[in-house]
């Protein structure tokens, strides 16, 4: 028996929770290293202290572990922020690279785990859609979270964007051998609601393997 289909609004707070738990975790690992590193400047402090020499060269390199997990929690806020805001407006013009990357990062921590790399295409091009952002990177933080729960083999996955015309194209090649997992996941009742809620059409060529998915309302302006 499949499992009910999830109101548009739940599917939506769902992933935000999900990424806020992530994004959470990712910084209590900083403060974690940073308090670490703390405690050894206190250890550093007490020996000096007592009169013992200090080695110049452990204290650079704690001084630069500590800003590179400085500048990592920096990197994480940014983009929960930006991810937060993606939400204020419920229909927006966005750049579609920018917006698929920060769904990238914001799955980074869970692909880890899986064992999965994914990795995106054609992002740096200027591709303009007039969207609903936050229900896209629902739409795209679920498409990812599913194919790396069903395909736990599946090791690496890329995203390719195009326009033409009026329209995007977010394309991910190489999984016909993951044709039957990746339909039954396409064809589920909560994906087929985002699909529809955002007008975007899905298709899987079974030759190559490649999915599909157009979104209107495109511009390389």
């Amino acid at each position: 028996m499949s499992a009910p289909t999830q109101p548009i609004g739940q599917q939506q707070l769902h992933y935000f929770a999900s990424v806020t738990a992530s994004v959470s975790h990712e910084l209590k690992n900083v403060l974690a290293i940073l308090n670490e590193h703390a405690g050894l400047l206190q250890d550093f402090t007490a020996m000096a202290a007592r009169g013992q020499p200090l080695d110049p060269d452990r204290i650079r390199r704690l001084s630069a572990t500590m800003l590179g997990q400085i500048v990592r929690g920096d990197a994480i806020v940014k983009r929960m922020n930006r991810f937060a805001h993606s939400a204020d407006r419920e229909r927006a013009t966005v750049d579609l690279g920018g917006l698929v990357t920060l769904v990238v990062e914001l799955f980074g921590r869970t692909a880890a785990t899986r064992g999965v790399t994914v990795e995106v295409r054609g992002a740096e091009a200027a591709l303009r859609l007039s969207t609903q952002p936050f229900v896209l990177e629902t739409l795209l933080g679920k498409l990812l979270d599913g194919l790396s729960a069903a395909l736990p083999g599946v090791g690496a996955l890329t995203i390719e964007l195009h326009s033409r015309a009026a329209e995007a194209h977010i394309r991910m090649p190489g999984l016909a051998q993951h044709a039957a997992v990746l339909s039954g996941l396409l064809e589920s009742d909560d994906l087929s609601t985002l699909f529809a809620v955002l007008q975007a059409n899905v298709a899987f060529d079974h030759g190559s393997g490649e999915l599909v998915i157009t979104l209107p309302g495109s511009s390389d302006t």
